[in-house]
């Protein structure tokens, strides 16, 4: 067996154990080997950018790829090797290699402005808010409880001590045995948060458990994605959940915090004057409609407020 036509099914964890002895064997007899896997392993994490279906600039990724891997290093593989793996990524590419990383996972995703509620095979209940995604691996709930969540869920784990239930967000993992807890991970937003309800969660940078935190019932824990910073607030905003709970419940809360609860609840935009922006606001809303909650922002307040296409634009003279 080729150990280099091998590492495409090695890195998707579809590698045979005689495969992965294979592969093992082979990076013991060279350090030029362990060099020529280290390639291969930056172009996998460079398809890991690649969600089924999109197309892939093979060009582009290997430009990546030359800045991934230090010039001593490439001067450590021959160039025939390198146009080698250049030509088997290019052959494995066209042939489906983001398909092989994929093979055997399934996909879903809130529509854009609607939730979505799923009941996984063990019993988990995930809520998904609008446009989020979460995706996983075949033998859910048999041989792992693993999902990588884009966007934002509110989880209801089942409970199951021997198969921990993980999330990845990106460079941030929550894993959990079973409990109740929101796990906000916008790809545009500075930090993930995780709002636990109901038992105790563990959060973690992703590939580095000693960065991590504990969290309990009625904590909040969140990474900071460019610190690389994992905190712990012994508190917990019922806001954080609002878009689930459909309870907005504000006391002396600045507009500008109001409007970004506005956001996640009801996904439209909504813009402050700046003039209004630190207008305090004491109310609480069960199961409004947008229409009426403006309605109430707009007397208390003495506000204008238009209602556009796809956004909204709240103006006043101030507080």
């Amino acid at each position: 067996m080729d150990p280099v036509g091998l590492l495409p099914k090695y890195f998707a964890g579809e590698a045979t154990p005689d495969e992965q002895r294979v592969i093992d064997d082979w990076l013991s007899a060279d350090e030029k080997n362990r060099t020529e896997f280290d390639a291969f392993s930056k172009l996998w994490n460079i398809t890991g950018k690649v969600q089924p279906g999109d197309e892939i600039n093979l060009e582009k990724e290997w430009r990546l790829l030359e800045k991934e891997i230090s010039p001593a290093r490439v001067k450590k593989i021959s160039l025939v090797r390198i146009l080698q793996i250049a030509a088997s990524v290019v052959l494995v590419s066209v042939l489906g290699f983001a398909g092989l990383k994929y093979a055997g996972m399934k996909s879903e995703k809130a529509p854009a402005a609607e939730l979505s509620t799923l009941k996984m095979s063990d019993g988990t209940i995930i809520s998904l808010n609008a446009g989020s995604r979460i995706t996983y691996r075949k033998g859910y709930g048999v041989t792992h409880r693993n999902i990588d969540l884009k966007g934002e869920a509110y989880f209801e784990v089942a409970k199951n001590e021997s198969l921990p239930f993980i999330i990845t967000a990106g460079d941030a993992s929550i894993q959990v045995t079973g409990t109740k807890f929101n796990v906000r991970a916008y790809k545009d937003q500075t930090e993930v948060k995780v709002t636990v309800t109901e038992g105790s969660v563990r959060l973690y940078e992703t590939g580095q458990s000693a960065k991590e935190a504990i969290l309990s019932a009625g904590e909040t824990g969140t990474f900071d994605r460019t610190l690389k910073v994992v905190k712990k607030q012994p508190m917990l905003n019922m806001n954080d959940i609002a878009w689930k709970t459909r309870i907005l419940d504000f006391h002396n809360t600045t507009l500008s915090e109001v409007a970004a609860v506005l956001e996640n609840t009801y996904h439209r935009k909504v813009w402050v004057d700046p003039a209004v922006r630190l207008c305090p606001l004491t109310v609480r809303f069960e199961n409004q409609e947008l229409t009426p909650v403006l309605n109430v922002l707009r007397s208390t307040l003495d506000l204008t407020i238009t209602v556009e296409d796809t956004h909204i634009v709240i103006k006043g003279d101030g507080c």
